[in-house]
């Protein structure tokens, strides 16, 4: 067997496996309405083109470019590697040698027709929004090679760090990188600039591929082959899935210190909530980032689509408040309890209450003073 061949296979196992997932959510209705939503979409945002373009124009240039280049970070590379390999191919280590470069050369390949693509289509709409302020080709190359190179560098900082430390690197180098990108596009220095990324890319693809990362390179297989599956789990309502979290101890309440002195059933569970939900650092940035980027969103956009993003907001929260609740209360001890004395019905909203009324409340706040700076500014 050739490791081309073995590469081939695996990658006909995965379209297969995620094929059959696929069909056991989706049957021909639902892929009817899926198609007529995204038409429906595709000629909303035709029509309101212009719209969409004066909105750009009033927003800070330097937001558009961030959103660019943070979407230079989403690339990927895909070693399709199983536990058991270490097994078969004890002795056919060119087999895994190979299947990585297989793997490398298919996932760049992607990962440059991605980043032509974004590319492309965000020069059109720079050039909309600000005519000849970035030159074509130039941008185009460049962007391709940060995409690249951003992406190999990603897999050499997950091979030497983990945790807080890498959660570290990755910021530090995620300014640095933004800084020199801000640089270049300013100054204009395209050429030094794409000479110094293709060098620094080859560098540490050669890197990458001579370190022994099968263990790595392993388990993010695992994990992007269950992510689909994961998402359907999540989203169903019949499915109680507890994400992990890379945290030891919790951040707040260590030594689960009472909260509440009143000790009714409410009371106990939303007690309960409070800790569930700060102890785990996800909860807490996801409701600060919901809050933070709606409030900072608020205001580069007009009045009116400042309402229609509070409502959206007013809704929105409260699902994933809803969401969080019912992780909580889908515990298979607590799930004893419902409908029974601990655990009722409408207890969900005297819960979810005590978060969401107050983020409802500062969003609003910030919405009244945009309306008020609105009309006097007039």
């Amino acid at each position: 067997m050739k490791a081309f061949h073995l590469y081939k296979e695996r990658l006909k196992q995965e379209r297969k496996y995620q094929w059959k997932n696929t069909k056991a959510i989706i049957d021909w209705t639902i892929l009817v309405y899926i198609v007529l939503t995204l038409v429906f979409v595709a000629a909303m945002i035709y029509d309101m083109f212009p719209s969409l373009i004066t909105l750009l124009k009033g927003s800070p240039y330097g937001l558009s470019l961030f959103v660019i280049y943070y979407l230079a970070w989403t690339g990927t590379i895909r070693i399709f590697y199983q536990q058991a390999d270490s097994y078969f191919f004890v002795h056919r280590k060119d087999l895994l040698k190979g299947l990585k470069k297989w793997g490398i050369l298919a996932s760049t390949g992607l990962n440059a027709i991605k980043a032509g693509l974004i590319a492309t289509l965000t020069y059109l709409m720079m050039e909309a929004v600000n005519p000849s302020m970035l030159p074509l080709v130039e941008w185009v190359v460049y962007y391709s090679v940060l995409f690249l190179f951003i992406t190999i560098l990603g897999r050499v900082i997950d091979f030497h760090w983990s945790g807080w430390k890498r959660k570290g690197v990755y910021f530090i180098l995620f300014l640095l990188i933004g800084f020199l990108t801000y640089m270049t596009i300013h100054i204009g220095l395209w050429y030094i600039a794409i000479a110094i990324l293709l060098i620094g890319t080859v560098l540490f693809y050669v890197i990458y591929w001579r370190v022994e990362s099968f263990s790595l390179d392993m388990a993010d297989n695992e994990i992007t082959r269950q992510k689909y599956v994961g998402m359907i789990f999540y989203a169903s309502e019949y499915v109680h899935v507890p994400r992990a979290s890379e945290r030891t101890k919790p951040l707040f309440f260590g030594q689960s210190q009472r909260i509440f002195e009143d000790r009714r059933p409410h009371s106990a569970l939303t007690e309960l909530f409070f800790k569930y939900l700060l102890r785990n650092s996800r909860h807490i940035f996801s409701y600060l980032q919901i809050i933070g980027i709606t409030i900072a969103v608020m205001g580069y956009l007009p009045l009116w689509v400042t309402l229609g993003l509070f409502m959206a907001f007013f809704f929105f929260l409260k699902e994933w408040l809803n969401i969080v609740y019912e992780e909580l209360v889908g515990h298979p001890f607590l799930n004893m309890h419902k409908g029974k004395k601990l655990i009722q019905g409408h207890y969900q909203e005297l819960v979810t209450r005590w978060l969401y009324y107050p983020a409802v409340g500062l969003v609003g706040l910030v919405l009244i003073f945009n309306t008020l700076f609105h009309f006097l500014m007039r």
